[in-house]
């Protein structure tokens, strides 16, 4: 195979080279640990642990055919990934919980995302495309880094997604950080849906007009068009002349009441999606360095079509995950936290009902598409500082119904004001009412809120649970107690 002769060559302390980490990186088994509805066909993936090792396994899983598009292209079609920042900063959830420690800085910082770029790069399909979502003291970094991985003539934009809303400080002695850059490479082709967002404009603004049929419009020069074309549109009421008998081209906007809405191409200035600072409420997770699904979903149809193949090795709060469910496309997401793997489930599994990408007036109607939580670490950590749950499990004799009475919920972390009270850490309860004694399936899903509503009473009727039923109880850390019992023998 020929090389690529390059100009110039990147170095730096404790740069390995790509074969090393081709062939050097160990793949770890993903363990299916629960699965959330259907289990025949494809099923989105939940990756809990470390993402080199995950991303080598699915490297190996794509070139056995198992991890590909619904048009049977192998490989990913879109990677997005919102990496540490090298902010030397720990991240912590709403109420105190430890969500990751951006630590790595200099040389190691540039070595470990190169690492895992290089590994993604592999995993894309030869039309995929990355978007690397950074701010702006690192962004220029590691876009010599992604020269290196991709190649310079695989680069195609650095989005500027211009956030607003952070005024400078009195005593700043520097412009204000209002927005983050986000690198965009192809593999060696990619796909591209041109977007189009709406600009409301006030009836009676200068340069736009209305007609003598009271339909409002904006003109263009001619440009190109020729004189057939011109005769074409003129008849097509489409050309408007000058006082100087200037010909211009009539542009019809469409109407909101007193405004006008201009539908304009989206270039690389994003300023039209505010930060997460201003999301609804229903959005929220908790999670911090969350990123708002409007930009997710910009993002992800702009590069791909229904059905194609989105991941997210660094999944957070589980924005892309979210944005890709909602828009049909399949999706992978990896994550090492703890806190982050209990928000994408909790997200996932309460998607019906949140609010839609396009139209946040109205509310997502479908339930998640199936998806199974791997493990990819040696051990697991799902048991890592259990809560401490006190039930009691019985059977209702007048209503036929099993019943979990929950009487004590208390985690081991304390909070800035000491310990947490009675069910103050409680965040989901999730029932297998059939466990097979190897692999959760959820067949109840129950919120805290819900359960509160309830006098943290679950009931559900007794012949749904035929052997041993399965319960894990959540606190809002992303710790689990599992508890497996036997169904109460009855009449």
């Amino acid at each position: 195979m020929k090389t690529r002769k390059r100009d110039s060559e990147l170095v730096y302390a404790g740069k390995v080279p790509e074969t090393s980490i081709l062939e050097n990186t160990v793949g770890a088994p993903l363990e299916p640990v629960k699965r959330f509805g259907g289990t025949k066909g494809w099923a989105n993936m939940l990756v809990s642990g470390e993402n080199m090792a995950a991303l080598k396994t699915l490297l190996e899983m794509k070139r056995e055919g198992r991890l590909k598009n619904t048009d049977g292209t192998r490989g990913v079609r879109l990677v997005y990934i919102d990496p540490p920042f090298s902010t030397n900063l720990k991240f912590k959830g709403k109420k105190d919980q430890l969500a990751y420690e951006d630590k790595l800085a200099g040389a190691e910082f540039l070595e470990f995302l190169r690492k895992r770029l290089v590994l993604l790069r592999e995993l894309m399909a030869e039309d995929g495309s990355v978007f690397v979502h950074l701010d702006s003291k690192k962004a220029h970094h590691i876009k010599v880094v992604m020269d290196s991985v991709f190649g310079e003539e695989n680069f195609l934009n650095d989005i500027i997604w211009s956030y607003g809303g952070r005024g400078a400080k009195h005593i700043s002695s520097k412009f204000s950080r209002n927005h983050d850059i986000i690198l965009w490479y192809q593999r060696s082709s990619h796909i591209f849906n041109r977007t189009f967002v709406g600009k409301r404009i006030k009836k009676g603004t200068a340069g736009f007009r209305e007609d003598s049929d009271g339909r409002w419009f904006k003109t263009s020069p001619r440009g190109d068009y020729t004189d057939k074309s011109i005769s074409a549109l003129t008849k097509e009421g489409r050309v408007y002349r000058t006082k100087n008998n200037t010909v211009r081209i009539k542009y019809y906007l469409r109407e909101d009441g007193d405004w006008l809405i201009e539908d304009k191409l989206v270039g690389d200035v994003w300023d039209d999606i505010p930060d997460a600072m201003h999301l609804g409420e229903s959005e929220k997770t908790g999670y911090p360095t969350q990123k708002p699904e409007a930009l997710l979903s910009r993002i992800i149809k702009t590069a791909t079509n229904e059905g194609d193949l989105v991941l997210d090795a660094f999944a957070g709060a589980g924005t892309a995950l979210a944005a890709a469910e909602k828009l049909g496309r399949r999706w992978v997401g990896i994550d090492s936290g703890r806190l982050a793997v209990h928000t994408i489930e909790k997200r996932l599994l309460t998607v019906k009902g949140s609010k839609e990408i396009e139209d946040p007036k109205k509310r997502y109607s479908k339930g998640p598409s199936p998806f199974t939580l791997f493990e990819a670490h040696e051990g697991g950590c799902a048991h890592c500082e259990e809560p401490l749950v006190k039930s009691d499990y019985s059977y209702d004799e007048d209503t036929d119904d099993l019943v979990i009475k929950i009487k004590k919920f208390t985690s081991h972390a304390r909070s800035a004001k000491g310990r947490f009270k009675n069910f103050e850490t409680l965040s989901t309860v999730m029932i297998d009412y059939d466990f097979d004694g190897e692999v959760f399936n959820l067949c109840g899903f129950f919120t805290a809120r819900e359960l509160e509503g309830k006098g943290y009473e679950i009931r559900f009727p007794a012949d749904k649970a035929r052997g041993e039923i399965m319960v894990i109880y959540s606190d809002i850390f992303g710790n689990e107690k599992w508890f497996v019992g036997e169904v109460l023998a009855h009449g």
